[in-house]
């Protein structure tokens, strides 16, 4: 058995016997589990690529030869054999190894990606560099079945199919077919996926057929193919398609690997794989609990972190206040991006799913389709990590905020996210939301406040709202009390020469560590960011304002506050808190905060 903490190089899989492969393949699953099992991470996905990340270490020669990863949470594998089993234990956590690809940890990460479908983008970057003259050798790229029905990923497949002709462009594309992205994939192309995963004939044709007949009817045999993988987009675009192959079967993805790696033409093999492969509970599971998970208990497959009696998500709780409105109007049309169980939808897609759409992994898509929808007098409301929003952000400004549409923005995981990083931290939707005309953004410091942003959002507002929410839990609410004027500032301590600023659920714990320890200063519950609540600022007018918030200050509530403070000559003394001009990386939420000195505690000694 290889001790895979000692493993420094990939190397040396290549002098493995199959058997062996198949045995490392069977001790890196063990370890995946064993170890995220305590760390927490991308389960699913790792399970689901393990015989292919090995075939391709076998085959290719990495870092010369270049496998880019979509998305980098698919990568553990790859991690363990370029040699970082030994960090695994600290997996997520501040000073530990990213849950991504990073460059800075190893010469064999050749492309970063949080974000999906840039890989066969990636792969055209790094051919027209070999062209130009780098050593680089072969180019792979490995992408989902979700991943690939982006329209970045469809843009590059059109550029690469043109124009890939001859060994020195050629290019390797493997598409891991699991039939999800996160959640169950959805569209046209995966229903064409499946189409081909049933279509044996060809390939039974092809074995039964000498191969000097098939020499002989070259032409014969290709329209033979057309015929039989008609509807393959693949195809049509100038790829060598193969598959599907079974994803976990070593012999066979050596095998298809090596030819596409002697190939001239672009090559594409489809490997079909399972999600979750070698752990009942992730395999099971269809609505993608299992893809990013905290520590778990083995036998039972039960979360370790429980959340307490009383408490729900913040995802959970929206989703519930959106099934109740939706419920009594069914104008309103929920647009998600593949995470319907990520946003707490699952209850209402089970129960209203003719008001919930899934695009996919397809955010600008779902945008574009919100504003049409509301042009229709419908009431579209669009539920997105904030992180994943930033990719639609063309489609926000032209055909959503331009036009003044009526869409509702559910903007999931807002502020430090901790975990996945640098890609997933969601500090930049104030900054990229807050300069576009016609935009109210809100934020609640609990469900009460987020069930009043939502009813104004769908019955009052007749432009385009976005009302963030952050990662966590938060008290479950048994009833919900109206607020007069949501758009409104609460003043939630009185105002005193020292006054804090904030909003979301940080607005409690200052309330509660300022009363508690006795100090004299005001508090403001900013719950409305855009607009500013100016009868507010003028009562704040010559006073020390401390302005704290999660997201980065330029284009912040703070940077607004030091425009009006000029523009309505206030005279306030700001302190302004916030991410400065930097990406924040990993780590648990609270060690980062305290990092960046945006933990209540650093705030209220800082001022005292």
């Amino acid at each position: 058995m290889i001790k895979l903490e000692e493993i420094k190089s990939p190397d040396f899989v290549k002098e493995l016997t199959l058997p062996e492969l198949e045995q490392l393949a069977e001790q890196i699953r063990a370890f995946i589990i064993e170890n995220l099992s305590e760390t927490g991470g991308h389960l699913s996905a790792n399970l689901g690529t393990v015989e292919l990340i090995i075939a391709l270490h076998y085959v290719f020669s990495s870092p010369r030869d270049k496998i880019i990863f979509d998305v980098g949470h698919q990568a553990y594998t790859h991690k363990i054999l370029t040699g970082r089993a030994a960090a695994f234990p600290k997996l997520r956590q501040k000073g530990g190894i990213s849950g991504f690809l990073k460059y800075r940890e190893s010469v064999h990460d050749v492309w970063e990606a949080g974000h999906s479908s840039t890989s066969i983008s990636a792969a055209a970057g790094f051919l027209a560099a070999r062209e130009a003259g780098c050593d680089i050798g072969e180019v792979i790229a490995v992408i989902g079945d979700g991943s690939i029905q982006n329209g970045l990923a469809l843009s590059a497949l059109n550029h690469l199919g043109s124009m890939s002709s001859g060994k020195r462009r050629k290019v390797i594309i493997i598409l891991n077919d699991n039939d999800m992205s996160i959640s169950r994939n959805v569209g046209s192309l995966s229903r064409i996926f499946n189409r081909i995963r049933i279509k044996k004939s060809y390939n039974f044709l092809k074995k039964i057929t000498p191969r000097f007949i098939q020499k002989a009817f070259y032409s014969l045999k290709e329209a033979f193919k057309t015929y039989v993988y008609r509807g393959n987009p693949l195809v049509s675009l100038g790829y060598r398609y193969f598959g599907p192959l079974n994803g976990h079967n070593l012999k066979t993805l050596i095998t298809y690997l090596e030819f596409a790696k002697k190939s001239e033409q672009p090559v594409i093999i489809h490997v079909k794989t399972v999600k979750g492969k070698g752990y009942p509970y992730s395999e099971q599971d269809k609505i993608g609990v299992w893809h990013g998970i905290g520590p778990f208990d083995i036998a039972t497959g039960q979360p370790r972190n429980i959340i307490p009696e009383g408490q729900v998500s913040w995802s959970e709780g929206v989703g519930r206040i959106m099934l109740e409105r939706a419920r009594a109007n069914e104008k309103i049309k929920v647009i998600v991006a593949a995470m319907v169980y990520g946003t707490g939808l699952e209850r209402f897609t089970a129960e209203l799913p003719g008001q919930i759409i899934d695009v996919g992994i397809a955010e600008e898509h779902g945008v574009v389709m919100a504003a049409a929808l509301a042009r229709c007098g419908m009431i579209p409301v669009v539920a997105i990590y904030s992180t994943f929003l930033q990719r639609a952000y063309d489609e926000i400004n032209h055909d959503v905020a331009r036009t003044n549409s009526h869409v509702l923005f559910l903007i999931d995981r807002a502020g430090i996210v901790g975990a996945d990083g640098e890609t997933h931290q969601g500090i930049f939707d104030l900054a990229y939301l807050s300069h576009l005309p016609n935009m109210t953004i809100m934020m609640p410091k609990d469900l009460n406040e987020a069930a009043n942003q939502i009813d104004y959002a769908l019955n009052k507002q007749t432009g385009p709202v976005a009302i963030r929410y952050p990662r966590g839990e938060t008290a479950e609410r048994a009833d919900f009390m109206p607020i007069e004027d949501i758009l409104s500032w609460e003043e939630v301590l009185p105002i005193r020469e020292k006054n804090i600023i904030a909003y979301g659920p940080d607005v409690s714990v200052y309330e509660r560590e300022i009363t508690g320890r006795g100090l004299d200063f005001g508090l403001v519950n900013a719950r409305t960011i855009k607009p500013l609540d100016e009868t507010m600022l003028r009562r704040l007018a010559g006073k020390t304002v401390i302005v704290t918030e999660e997201v980065v200050i330029k284009g912040s509530l703070g940077a607004a506050l030091a425009e009006a403070n000029v523009r309505l000559d206030l005279g306030m003394k700001l302190s302004l808190h916030g991410i400065d001009d930097r990406y924040v990386d990993y780590g648990a939420i609270s060690a980062l905060k305290k990092e960046l000195g945006l933990d209540v505690e650093s705030i209220l000694n800082k001022h005292i």
